[in-house]
């Protein structure tokens, strides 16, 4: 395989592994090679490789038998909500490192001022996280949420410095029924064009997201995510 020198040589090989599931060069539940057998086949690391395939499982292609091995789940996979909320993700596919600085992780009670902003119920008592989104050490989104549902219990001892979406829709298996959200692009202020480092000059993206759960559509969390308006540091020149 020829490896183009600008895409990481793990999401190559990540494309092309999911290019053979989708031929059918294995069945669903057929065990795939072993790690050794693509290092061989790819000239890559145990490292490269590994990487590679833990994002097919992310995916949804792959699964894992515990002591056994790898196994196709299937051909063709459906949309997955990852990609509409996570900021991990869609950085984490184009090969780049995203880490996350904590500011704030408090209970609250909802106000009414932010009970309309949230659609979380006022008088509640919500699990408030606040947290800067960096890359090299250069910070590229602040993100506020608001939790709603079981926040005593979903987050307990949970590390905010993980992949929040990541950790509800496939560890805690959470279904999303709705989501709501609305962005605008906006003369840069506040706390975003500080923490961002924009100047008055600049502008800056704000997405407000609420997400709901179950078929009672109880709101699981809100979210408001700040980024300024250039991301060339992620391959794009502008978001929107």
């Amino acid at each position: 395989m020829q490896y183009n020198p600008s895409i990481p040589v793990y999401i190559q090989i990540k494309d092309d592994i999911i290019k053979k599931i989708r031929e059918g060069m294995w069945k669903e539940n057929e065990k795939i090679p072993s790690e050794v057998k693509f290092m061989e086949e790819y000239g890559a690391g145990r490292g490269t490789v590994r990487e590679a395939i833990r994002l097919i499982i992310d995916e949804g292609y792959l699964y894992i038998k515990k002591g056994i091995g790898t196994f196709v789940a299937q051909k063709e996979v459906g949309i997955s909500i990852e990609p509409f909320v996570s900021l991990t993700y869609f950085i984490k596919m184009r090969g780049l490192d995203i880490h996350t600085k904590v500011l704030e992780v408090e209970e609250r009670i909802m106000d009414e001022d932010t009970s309309k902003k949230t659609g979380i119920e006022a008088g509640t008592t919500c699990l408030f996280v606040k947290r800067m989104r960096m890359m090299k050490n250069q910070p590229i989104g602040l993100e506020t949420f608001h939790f709603a549902y079981k926040a005593e219990v979903l987050y307990k001892d949970f590390d905010f410095t993980h992949a929040i979406s990541h950790y509800l829709f496939h560890d805690c298996q959470l279904t999303v029924t709705k989501m709501n959200m609305e962005m605008e692009l906006v003369k840069a202020s506040g706390e975003g064009m500080k923490r961002l480092g924009l100047d008055q000059k600049s502008k800056m993206l704000v997405s407000n997201r609420i997400v709901y759960i179950n078929a009672n559509q109880d709101v699981l969390y809100h979210l408001t995510f700040v980024c300024g308006e250039e991301l060339s540091q992620i391959g794009l020149d502008k978001f929107v």
